[in-house]
């Protein structure tokens, strides 16, 4: 018998193999049917069995994961580990979220065709390739076979019998180093020489491989030396404007290291039939010092991992306790931690990891879009705030605030003004390409970031140093796209609609943005205590907007019946709405007519809508996510206004990318029905990989991605554009981390909101449904509450920042304590309104229900052990045996 983390694996007997949900003892007391709960007021505390709580979402492989895109994915944020197998091999390709080489241009244009290929780009480290001689994970001859990810310490765990014999495996990335180490296992029935290969070779990147692409196959192959010494082998790769080096060796049993060519070295393994081994690997920091023999020295000081196991496991503990998700649906829960696993795992560097691949690219140097797309990199950190994750979002605004002084320099080089100004697309430097400028939101959606990090955190120093800087410069210029005309309105001059190439005077992002970030910015200079002289033209500004253009449906799309309106088209057909106004994307300036994201198909009976090619999908959401601007609150405020945002959201096609950004909107809107139906489709949507990776696509096509392997696509040579050749797509393949935060941001939204300086408890879940979470609100509060049969029970909430709390109170009246003493409160319009300490902790219930009977004692939560199946059969979580 083999011990492996916890697991025991014997020839034959492996644990359950084919779908299903798991067993525990939550399920078996069944807390949804249950008033009282496993929270612990006291401690504000979830008492929920460790590792359990997490681990009840590990990933569960019963078949080799034979594709990249079925691999396993390691991190501690800044170096990220891809395992598969092939046959007789377990592959790992390796990245670093820092080897960045450099182009030796700045401003760039993104679709040049001098360019392709010489853009500044993000480089792998190496493939790691252990090689057991035998096809031990050939389906042929498989007897059992299990891996896990175990979620809550970043270990993977791996064992496979066959009629050659066993293998087990076991690696994990450091927490706080970055360290690879595997622990690696054989019992096989004759002796052989198992060998550790480790080798670098670079490539092109590929980052318009679906159109254009450089066909000079040396790009990206040079400068890479493989060498090997007593100590370990090494890998050193140069760059254009800096070094690394990957270096490894045998930390337990023998081996000999032997080089064999420039770019692969090899630990041999002794030819035995058992084998016992620890290895160890590090990937340098991307430096102009002499960084091998740096390596060298950094590597001889591992004497063991044992030290790093402890706190690895303690870090990963800590980071995972700050928030607690159960949406009262299995799959979609294990859709939300996993979602935050791959967050965890790859956006803590010193670069934040790309929104494809993150940072487990797999086919060498290949780059898809290769740079910073601003609409889609943000979409990673939306719901990592009420996670509790602020400092997952710290890299990527670290980024963008290190390149603010890139983004002045462009505004007054191409627009002749002061402020700042960012393309959609920019390398890692924060240099922008050249092509995108007549889409001018990504600024000001990335300066209310900013406004969303000092939010949720309240770190003043964090206000004033950075984000309120940030603000400013985004302000500057983004007040510069208003002039005011004879109807004594402020006007937006022409531009297009977040990435669409259509002209638009009023463009609706436009309209939205200035005031959200106008709104923000003097909120943030009167926190900070300062005053601009500017303050005063943006106040009159942003009194005097013009209107957010509204129009009608349409008699096609919305129907009048006896003074209410039926929807006529959609995923919605046949629900009434209050009003048949819908939001546009703005006025077409070519067109000269208000032009909207959608309109009715010329031929229903295939499609009910058609998207205006040129105006981006998600326009007509700005208003509500994610500038925040239209929320709950505007309900009573402006109910005309929220009518149409909501006639607006059921109307239009619920999620046509997986970057789509509608599920978020129904739930601000509390429009739960609409999105409950949304999130119950979401997995068959745009979840089409084992692992949870999600894909950005267009539906229906992304599915070929995952399993055309003859697929190809006509494209162009950059030395010769004008002749078209088929390509394949195959090694192209990616996921895209747009869809899972989307997603993960959804549940957030439908179980707790707080934008609004209001906390909602489930404003957007559905019917008589069960939940219970714990996740952070804007203002500094850490907020828990269950919800059973659609009722909350209770609320309990911690300051963090000592701030003033408003609650929406989720029943009519009730009772507050602080501790066990009861708290006076105000109520106003069903907000209750109190003043907090730090590190006070309030306990919400319905009247006179005794806060004793909320919690019931700790709960038991054991691993999960299967792969689950979504109810749709189209997308599952992890492997079933298939052999």
């Amino acid at each position: 018998m083999l011990k492996l983390t916890g697991l025991t694996f014997a020839a034959g007997v492996f644990p359950l193999r084919g779908f299903g949900s798991f067993k525990n003892a939550v399920r078996q007391t069944d807390w949804r049917t249950m008033q009282k709960s496993a929270f612990d007021p006291e401690r504000f505390s979830w008492a929920i069995s460790w590792p359990g709580q997490v681990s009840r979402y590990d990933l569960i492989y019963y078949s080799p994961p034979m594709d990249a895109m079925q691999g396993i994915p390691l991190g501690n944020g800044d170096v990220g580990v891809l395992f598969w197998c092939e046959e007789s091999k377990i592959i790992a390709a390796v990245n670093k979220s820092d080897l960045w080489d450099d182009a030796p241009f700045t401003e760039f244009h993104n679709w040049d065709k001098k360019e392709e290929d010489y853009n500044t780009t993000l480089r792998h480290a190496c493939r790691i390739v252990i090689d057991f001689k035998l096809p031990i994970f050939s389906t042929l001859y498989l007897t059992d076979f299990q891996a896990r990810l175990s979620i809550s310490d970043g270990v993977l765990t791996m064992g496979s019998s066959s009629p050659f014999g066993k293998v087990t495996f076991k690696a994990f990335v450091d927490f706080n180093t970055g360290l690879l180490s595997y622990d690696l296992k054989t019992e096989f029935t004759e002796a052989l020489a198992v060998e550790v290969g480790v080798e670098r070779f670079g490539s092109r990147t590929f980052s318009h491989w679906y159109s254009q692409i450089n066909r000079d196959a040396s790009i990206g192959t040079a400068g890479t030396n493989a060498t090997v010494d007593d100590a370990g082998i090494y890998i050193h790769q140069k760059l254009a404007t800096a070094d690394f080096t990957v270096a490894g060796k045998v930390l337990t049993g023998s081996a000999v290291y032997r080089r064999e060519h420039s770019r692969r070295a090899t630990i041999v393994l002794p030819s035995q039939a058992k084998t016992e081994t620890g290895l160890v690997f590090l990937v340098s920091d991307a430096t102009n010092e002499s960084n091998l023999e740096m390596a060298k020295k950094s590597l001889d000081k591992v004497q063991s991992v044992n030290a790093f196991q402890d706190a690895n496991r303690e870090a990963w503990r800590t980071i995972w306790t700050r928030s607690l998700m159960d949406y009262g649906d299995d799959y979609l829960t294990n859709l939300w931690y996993l979602t935050m696993f791959y967050s965890i795992a790859s956006q803590r560097g010193k670069y934040p990891g790309r929104f494809n691949n993150g940072i487990w690219a797999w086919s060498r140097d290949v780059q898809n879009w290769n740079h910073y797309f601003h609409w889609n990199q943000q979409q990673i950190y939306w719901p990592l705030n009420a996670a509790g994750h602020h400092d997952l979002v710290e890299p990527y605004l670290n980024f963008r605030f290190d390149s603010l002084q890139h983004a002045r320099d462009y505004a007054r080089k191409h627009f002749k003004i002061d402020g700042a100004f960012v393309s959609d697309v920019t390398d890692r430097r924060g240099y922008n390409s050249s092509g995108e400028q007549e889409n001018h939101t990504p600024i000001a959606e990335i300066a209310l970031d900013f406004w969303r990090q000092y939010r949720f955190t309240g770190d003043k120093q964090f206000l004033k140093e950075k984000a309120l800087p940030y603000m400013l410069d985004a302000s500057r210029f983004f007040v510069t796209i208003f002039v005011k005309e004879s109807d004594g309105l402020y006007h937006a001059r022409e531009g297009t609609g977040y990435e669409g190439w259509i002209k638009l005077k009023d463009g609706l992002t436009e309209l939205t943005y200035v005031k959200a970030l106008i709104q923000a910015t003097l909120d943030a200079l009167k926190i900070a205590g300062k005053t601009i002289p500017e303050a005063t033209t943006w106040k009159e500004l942003i009194l005097n907007l013009a209107p957010m253009p509204l129009v009608p449906a349409g008699d096609q799309s919305v129907a009048s019946e006896q003074g209410k309106f039926k929807l006529l088209r959609g995923n919605n057909k046949n629900m009434t709405v209050a009003t048949d106004q819908i939001v546009a994307a703005g006025w077409g300036i070519k067109e000269k007519k208000w032009l909207t994201v959608y309109h009715p198909a010329d031929d229903a009976k295939f499609q009910d809508f058609n998207l205006l090619d040129g105006i981006f999908p998600t326009v007509a959401s700005a208003p509500v996510f994610p500038s925040g601007l239209i929320g709950l609150s505007t309900k009573k405020q402006n109910p005309a206004l929220f009518e149409s945002l909501k006639t607006t959201a059921l109307l239009y096609p619920q999620g046509v990318t997986g970057w789509d950004t509608q599920p978020i909107v129904l739930a601000r809107l509390g429009l739960s029905e609409a999105v409950a139906a949304t999130l119950a489709r979401y997995p068959e949507r745009w979840q089409i990989y084992c692992n949870g990776w999600g894909h950005w696509g267009m539906e229906n096509e992304i599915v070929k991605d995952a399993e055309w392997f003859f697929r190809t696509n006509q494209v162009s040579d950059v030395s010769d554009p004008g002749k078209k050749f088929p390509f394949p797509m195959w090694p192209f393949r990616h996921m895209s981390m747009e869809g899972m935060a989307v997603f993960a941001t959804t549940l957030n939204e439908c179980l707790l909101q707080s934008h609004e300086d209001i906390i909602r408890i489930a404003p957007a879940f559905a019917g008589d449904r069960s939940a219970r979470f714990m996740l952070h609100a804007v203002g500094g509060f850490k907020v828990s509450a269950q919800i059973n049969s659609g009722t909350v029970q209770w609320v309990c909430i911690k300051s963090l920042s000592g701030n003033p709390c408003r609650l929406q109170l989720p029943w009519p009246s009730a009772d507050l304590y602080i501790g066990k003493k009861s708290y006076m409160h105000k109520v106003e319009d069903g907000i209750a309104l109190f003043d907090t300490k730090i590190n006070d902790v309030f306990t919400i219930v319905p009247k006179g229900v005794p806060i004793a009977d909320i919690f019931y004692g700790n709960e038991t939560a054991v691993p999960n052990e299967t792969a689950r199946l979504h109810a749709s059969g189209k997308a599952k979580i992890g492997l079933p045996r298939m052999f």
